[in-house]
């Protein structure tokens, strides 16, 4: 990256780098994710794309070279992570700054899945006009749904149908037959978090993404990543660990903050065991009845729209893919590595299909 228009995160205050007025203000945007990712998952120092002083920005956009992957600078966690994360700015005039210094950058640049519903995509691309090719792919999935709360989530199943919430009853009471039924929402103390943070993990791994390789314990720096950053977090006083048990065993598993009168869900498991009396959605009304009694605002579901968040709330954010290719040798290098990458991905998914139907 362009040293002269970037600075690094160790020149950034946490303060300053905080008190950025962004909407929403998710847990991406905090200082502690930028750090729990520099010191886990970055190849290298994070710079960022600063507007305002160190003391006092105004807009800001951290990227990284990921450890693994494209040795590129991506907005941090956006495609190792896979969270949809934004840049942060203060408002219009700031953004349109933001996105100046960043067409001006000469270093092409992936952004992830960018939510499109802000003035961001829109003043790059003016911005890139004449400096850079900018590649924007709307995405079939949506991502960041969302429920505002109010009093009357204090009852969730009041928002279902009645064989909805006959379905609640039903799995309330086989679990019950199982064992003993307990909720936990936990803000660990410093002593009980490595232990907490192995059942979380272990939960997880016990479900789909155990199967498919992508729990965070399966890999190595992931799983440093979230530890770190659920350090930090629960320095700050905003990390919660949730549970189902059934006689003592985790049967499911949240891993979320509450910051910013908000419930962040960060990342979700159950153990398939326990499959049969659907564990995660038992937790998840708990949690959602948690956030409405403590009068938080909104109940926030990170990553995509899936079927499992249709249950819960409707409101989703549009996202696409968004990169930049600078005129100039890098931005034509990449350009072309990017496009191989395609071929040859479409090419593997056509040689699989012909496989399938051999």
């Amino acid at each position: 990256m362009n040293m002269a228009t970037t600075i690094p995160l160790s020149s950034i205050p946490k303060e300053s780098w905080d008190k950025i007025p962004a909407s929403p203000r998710t847990p991406m945007r905090q200082y502690i994710w930028a750090k729990s990712y520099q010191e886990t998952l970055a190849q290298g120092d994070v710079r960022a794309f600063l507007v305002g002083s160190a003391s006092d920005p105004v807009a800001l956009a951290p990227f990284a070279v990921p450890s693994s992957g494209p040795k590129r600078p991506v907005l941090l966690g956006a495609e190792d992570l896979w969270e949809s994360i934004e840049v942060a700015a203060g408002d219009e005039r700031a953004l349109m700054e933001l996105a100046q210094r960043i067409a001006n950058c000469g270093t092409p640049l992936r952004f992830g899945h960018h939510p499109t519903d802000t003035r961001f995509l829109e003043l790059l691309a003016e911005a890139c006009r004449g400096k850079a090719h900018i590649v924007t792919v709307m995405q079939p999935t949506r991502a960041m749904p969302r429920i505002e709360l109010d009093s009357s989530w204090a009852e969730p199943e009041s928002h279902f149908n009645s064989r909805r919430r006959s379905d609640f009853r039903r799995m309330g009471r086989k679990a019950a037959k199982i064992g003993e039924v307990t909720f936990e929402i936990v803000e660990p103390r410093r002593d009980e978090l490595r232990i907490l943070l192995d059942e979380a993990f272990a939960v997880e791994a016990k479900g789909w993404k155990g199967r498919s390789g992508t729990a965070i314990s399966q890999d190595e720096k992931t799983e440093a990543f979230y530890r770190d950053y659920a350090r930090r977090a629960a320095h700050e006083g905003i990390l919660r660990l949730c549970f189902m048990r059934i006689d003592g065993k985790a049967a499911a598993m949240q891993f979320a903050v509450e910051c910013d009168r908000a419930f962040w869900l960060i990342k979700v498991g159950y153990d398939e065991a326990f499959k049969g009396v659907s564990p995660g959605n038992l937790l998840m009304r708990e949690t959602i009845r948690y956030a409405a009694l403590k009068g938080l605002k909104s109940y926030e579901f990170m990553g995509k729209e899936a079927g499992w968040t249709k249950l819960w709330a409707g409101d989703a954010r549009p996202i696409a893919t968004l990169r930049t290719y600078p005129y100039n040798l890098a931005g034509l290098s990449a350009f072309a590595g990017d496009g191989l990458a395609v071929l040859q991905k479409k090419l593997a998914e056509r040689m699989k299909r012909r496989g399938a139907d051999a």
